[in-house]
């Protein structure tokens, strides 16, 4: 989204973030460090002369920018339900800070906090914040497909130099010098039905939020291998020789860096999988030998023996139950 507000003021994003070491290329697993990012915003700040970026970029969101989790929360029973999910789910998005809700009597307030004692809260530019907390009135909006109103904004550092631009793109009252950051809505306008419900396709991306957040939770090696491994799984099985050559290591190398992780390499291929193996007998109607060819094993049966082993039934059993 930086990017592309950089771009609307004609600069080119590349060597301003090349400037600030900000790697664009590092793809789904990339994160970048909130120290990083402030001086990003400030960076941008100053070549654009608009102290209030953050809601440029906030009218730029679409839900696509959250992977399968926008587009569950889109299709879910409500926006309160929508909500609920990407807070349960939003380290996906920001590590350094998390979000609660708070109710008011018939308010709902989304409030963000840092993670410790409110450091991270204060090294967070302010148009990081600006987009925080735009970013749900525009979800609201695409996801209702009307104006869904809110009652209150709230920021911890001074606006009244600003204020216009914030009632202008929020159109309610925006409170200065608060004592936390977030925006309030009717509980009541929350729980309406959504005109894009739609519990399959909330099922389908939910698995895919499930994967995004397994590979987050491992250690840098595991996640490497892991998609080395699912990259070449319809290849044929990779030995451990394949996945240390592409890693440029040796083997051994390979190996102490997965012990160090509390991985070992047998355990990262079964993970991967198993984890695949599920995907595809819930989300497809390939057939289970195919599946068994592209997870790499050597017949169908081996497949089954070791899905049944890892799940404790096998996968006909497990497409039953679960097909989406």
């Amino acid at each position: 989204m930086l990017a592309q507000v950089l771009a609307i003021y004609d600069i080119d994003p590349g060597p301003v973030f090349q400037e600030l070491g900000v790697d664009v290329n590092a793809g789904a697993e990339g994160r970048v460090s909130m120290d990083k990012m402030t001086r990003l915003w400030q960076r941008a700040v100053e070549l654009t002369s608009n102290p209030q970026l953050g809601l440029v970029a906030a009218s730029l969101f679409q839900p696509t920018y959250l992977k399968g989790l926008g587009l569950a929360w889109m299709a879910s029973a409500n926006l309160e339900q929508g909500l609920r999910r990407f807070i349960d789910n939003s380290k996906l998005v920001n590590t350094a800070m998390q979000i609660e809700l708070v109710e008011q009597g018939q308010e709902l307030v989304i409030r963000y906090r840092g993670q410790a004692s409110g450091e991270a809260q204060l090294k967070a530019h302010p148009c990081a914040i600006e987009l925080g907390v735009g970013f749900f009135l525009k979800m609201f909006r695409l996801a209702a497909s009307k104006n869904i109103p809110a009652t209150g904004v709230y920021f911890n550092f001074a606006v009244s130099d600003a204020r216009a631009a914030y009632e202008d793109y929020f159109q309610c009252p925006v409170y200065g010098n608060s004592e936390f950051n977030g925006i309030a809505f009717s509980r009541a306008l929350l729980n309406e039905l959504l005109p894009t419900h739609d519990p399959e396709l909330v099922e389908l991306n939910e698995l895919a939020v499930s994967k995004y957040l397994a590979a987050m939770d491992k250690g840098e090696t595991t996640a490497r291998v892991t998609k080395i491994i699912t990259a070449l799984l319809p290849t044929g099985c990779p030995g451990e020789e394949v996945i240390a050559g592409k890693l440029h290591m040796s083997k051994r190398t390979l190996q102490r860096k997965l012990r160090s992780e509390g991985q070992s390499y047998l355990g990262v291929l079964t993970s991967v999988r198993l984890m695949l193996a599920k995907q595809q007998l819930a989300m497809t109607d390939m057939p289970v030998t195919e599946i068994a060819y592209q997870l790499g094993y050597g017949s169908p049966s081996t497949f089954a023996r070791a899905f049944k082993k890892q799940q404790q039934e096998s996968p006909q059993e497990y497409r039953a139950a679960n097909k989406v």
